[in-house]
């Protein structure tokens, strides 16, 4: 986590917390886009630095990211290197994820005051935890197809509603 600086008229927000304010602004700007231009973005592609973004906004390793999100490495550092975007596959599930942190910071701001807190952070620990509404397995399990990214995408709906299994 960041640590407080002193307010003064020449204090500049660090450069890691500007990329990880850039990096959430991205994702919730891709969460309000219509269902028209998300479709044109995953079909183009979105960039493979984002999952190293996201990753990093998360609290997790590149590796782990790739892992959870059943990435080829390989493939993965070759769209890196080159700077080009992942698939439509890839991009669906990077996106999935990306929503998901939008649904959670959402839910909070909806609950009360969001200050200090921190959604990327807080679905990394959740999502790999074991949960008993998936029959002991964590979130992260599901999130390699859409319909795992959607049975956990109901699941944090209902911890919001309190329909929670």
């Amino acid at each position: 986590m960041s640590q407080s600086m002193p307010a003064t008229s020449t204090t500049r927000t660090p450069p890691r917390a500007q990329s990880r304010a850039g990096a959430t602004a991205r994702f919730a700007a891709l969460a309000d886009l219509s269902p028209r231009e998300r479709i044109v973005r995953l079909r183009e592609g979105l960039p493979a630095a984002y999952l190293v973004a996201l990753a990093d906004d998360m609290g997790w390793t590149k590796e782990h990211a790739i892992k959870v999100l059943n990435l080829s490495r390989s493939t993965l550092n070759s769209k890196l290197r080159a700077g080009r975007p992942l698939d439509t596959a890839d991009s669906e599930r990077l996106l999935a994820l990306m929503d998901m942190i939008e649904q959670v910071r959402r839910m909070v701001e909806r609950s009360g005051d969001p200050t200090g807190f921190d959604a990327a952070r807080w679905l990394a620990v959740w999502i790999d935890a074991p949960n008993a509404a998936l029959g002991g397995l964590p979130p992260s399990d599901y999130l390699d197809t859409h319909e795992g990214a959607q049975v956990v995408r109901r699941l944090l709906a209902q911890m919001e509603s309190g329909a929670y299994a």
